[in-house]
């Protein structure tokens, strides 16, 4: 059995390597991701009816402007609830579908305040974990947000791609080995979402795309 990556992984190992996801910008916002994964989050939400978006990690605000712009352009109900302990390289300053939390997003307080933003008849949400990809960081994550998610909404756990997943061998337990240890201590509460996760041959998090039973 050969060693050689896939041509999927092989690009991925480039384009992280060169560092082009730090020069990607939305409508000029710094926004640090792949954009075969926005590609495919967008698609997420369409297909799926999302009309709420929760975003852990806001950094420059890209993404958060990106999703409410998308939910802006199909007449959704709900918004962008964006978390982050800092908001010191905010680059978005408002948007009337853009809603900032400051605070730890794994905390007990950070999940009331957002929990209590969402409407009790709500329409599917969609919610991506982006903040400290600290291993124990996104354990605590995890416990406390997937209680909140309802049978059908979507999650990704990005940057599941460190700590040899396959770049960054060097970073330590992160978002993958969260992710797995969850799902060995709580089995029948996310689906693997292992077809849209392919889509595009490869992403910054694999093992990352899941669907809420």
């Amino acid at each position: 059995m050969s060693n050689e990556p896939s041509p999927g992984e092989a690009y991925f190992r480039w384009y992280y390597h060169n560092n082009i996801w730090k020069d990607l910008n939305y409508r000029g916002v710094r926004t640090l991701k792949t954009p075969s994964d926005m590609w495919n989050y967008q698609e997420i939400i369409c297909s799926r009816g999302v009309a709420w978006v929760i975003e852990t990690g806001t950094r420059h605000g890209g993404s958060a402007l990106f999703f409410a712009d998308l939910l802006q352009n199909q007449g959704a109900e709900g918004d962008v609830i964006t978390v982050d302990i800092s908001h010191a390289e905010l680059q978005v300053k408002s948007h009337a579908h853009i809603r900032f939390v400051l605070g730890d997003s794994a905390s007990p307080e950070v999940v009331k305040t957002v929990t209590r933003m969402l409407p009790a008849d709500r329409a599917p949400l969609f919610m991506i974990l982006d903040s400290d990809h600290a291993k124990g960081h996104v354990l605590r994550e995890l416990d406390a947000w997937v209680p909140v998610l309802r049978s059908g909404d979507y999650l990704v756990v990005e940057d599941t791609c460190v700590n040899g997943h396959p770049v960054r061998a060097d970073f330590g337990p992160g978002p993958w080995e969260a992710v797995g240890e969850y799902l060995a201590a709580n089995p029948g509460k996310l689906l693997h979402d292992a077809a849209r996760e392919r889509k595009f041959g490869f992403t910054a998090a694999p093992r990352g795309f899941f669907v809420k039973l």
